[in-house]
């Protein structure tokens, strides 16, 4: 069986690919956003002929978006890392019974 990195570098592990995921989903919600905000924009001016207001794609679409798909990844990694001390915690705490 393989020894178990210690405590302190689980803890940089799970906190780097936390934030690491966060970010990169956060990215992804604005650019996803970014491009149904400006798809719904100019599908709006045009049905009610008149110039884009782009900006309304950014503050209205893209960002809350993006805040929302950065929160679902931060909260879905932390639960996460949660879940995998927890159960390291328990096959190691059960490995010590066997052993005895």
């Amino acid at each position: 069986m393989r020894p178990r990195a210690p405590w302190y570098v689980r803890l940089i592990m799970v906190s780097f690919r936390t934030v690491l995921f966060t970010v990169l989903f956060t990215a992804l919600g604005m650019g996803m956003g970014l491009l149904l905000g400006i798809i719904a924009t100019v599908v709006l001016a045009a049905v009610h002929h008149v110039q884009p207001e782009m900006a309304n794609a950014y503050r209205h679409v893209a960002i809350p978006l993006a805040l929302a798909s950065g929160s679902c990844a931060f909260v879905w990694n932390v639960f996460r890392g949660v879940k995998d001390a927890v159960s390291g915690l328990r096959k190691s705490s059960g490995d010590a019974d066997r052993e005895r």
